[in-house]
């Protein structure tokens, strides 16, 4: 099964944000609905998870959900969460995505991997040749 990330929909133009408002032409229960077998089989390391977003912590704390993984396939997965750590191939990247070569070259990141974390999972970008989330 391929998982693609949220954010891939939308370059592949599965999903039309408006250029007016930050709304996208798809009623977010119904996407939700519609994605959530696929979403839940996603793997999500929760230990890894729980560490990285201390937030989700308070949330199962305090009843919002259960644990980790039913808040990445409720939540997280469109809030372009990190499932699990995703190790990017360094030169791959760069030879990819000229942008971000650039950008390591002028320090705006220390690497690849530090602007696919911050940046590229959220635009769609690979981390290297063929990704797909893992399956649970």
């Amino acid at each position: 099964m391929t998982i693609e990330p949220y954010a891939t929909l939308i370059n592949k133009k599965i999903l039309l944000p408006s250029q007016k408002t930050n709304y996208i032409a798809v009623e977010t229960h119904f996407l939700v609905r519609a994605l959530k077998a696929q979403v839940e089989h996603v793997y999500v390391d929760e230990e890894w998870y729980l560490t990285r977003h201390p937030d989700i912590q308070v949330a199962i704390k305090d009843g919002v959900v259960k644990n980790a993984k039913e808040h990445f396939a409720l939540h997280g997965y469109y809030e372009h969460r990190l499932p699990y750590e995703i190790v990017v191939d360094e030169a791959w990247y760069l030879s990819q995505y000229e942008d971000i070569k650039k950008a390591v070259l002028e320090g705006v990141f220390p690497s690849g991997q530090a602007h696919f974390e911050k940046l590229g999972y959220r635009e769609g970008r690979l981390p290297f040749a063929g990704f797909q989330l893992k399956s649970a």
